[in-house]
């Protein structure tokens, strides 16, 4: 299925923008470990800050600024927080929790899916931290989901299988996925009403937002 917008002739996302604490460190993990050539820098007047672009695909790069004042990093706010305790007290890297509205969760690369173990493998030579392969796989009617097929149970119905992904993050913590499409994506795919601010309030008012199955 090929989608794009409706409105707009669109090629791609030019660049996503965000910042680091430490530009060399970035250069670093961009180009160096991730292997995006750094394309373009501009050094802003005063050493008020800097902002260089790094380019991912033909159409589609990554910049960062780099700002000498700029406030403390706000994981869980600002963006998602990294890494959780099980009950054994045990640290279990990825992916954990939510961020705030404006914020920008996580950024997903998308990469062939047949080259998942051996890009895991990869930013593990790097001594980057990377979590397991993620499965992504929905099973019964109401959509819970596990991370690999040994942790579906005997009966479960309705399996699909849609992504696979690898968590890990960059030199400031932002949280990096390689993302795999597993099928093509239909009609079907897209089957929910989508929540309102007036649902929040309700959920934080313990009252049953409007329309939500019992």
């Amino acid at each position: 299925m090929t989608t794009r917008s409706t409105e707009y002739e669109m090629r791609g996302y030019n660049h996503i923008a965000m910042v680091c604490a430490d530009m060399q460190k970035t250069v670093d993990f961009y180009e160096g470990v991730l292997g995006f050539p750094l394309v373009k820098t501009l050094e802003f007047p005063g050493g008020s800050g800097q902002h260089f672009f790094f380019q991912v695909t033909e159409d589609d790069g990554i910049a960062f600024f780099w700002f000498p004042k700029a406030p403390p990093a706000a994981p869980g706010i600002a963006s998602a927080p990294w890494g959780r305790t099980d009950e054994f007290g045990n640290r279990i890297p990825g992916l954990a929790g939510m961020s705030a509205p404006g914020s920008m969760h996580h950024l997903a690369f998308d990469v062939p899916l047949e080259k998942m173990d051996e890009y895991k493998q990869k930013l593990q030579d790097a001594g980057v931290e990377v979590t397991e392969i993620n499965k992504h796989i929905l099973y019964g009617p109401d959509g819970k989901q596990a991370a690999s097929r040994d942790q579906l149970p005997a009966d479960a119905e309705m399996v699909d299988e849609f992504i696979n992904s690898l968590y890990f993050t960059d030199p400031d913590g932002i949280v990096l996925e390689f993302a795999a499409w597993v099928r093509p994506l239909g009609d079907e795919d897209v089957k929910h009403q989508p929540r309102t601010a007036a649902d929040a309030e309700a959920l934080h008012a313990g009252r049953q937002p409007a329309g939500a199955t019992v």
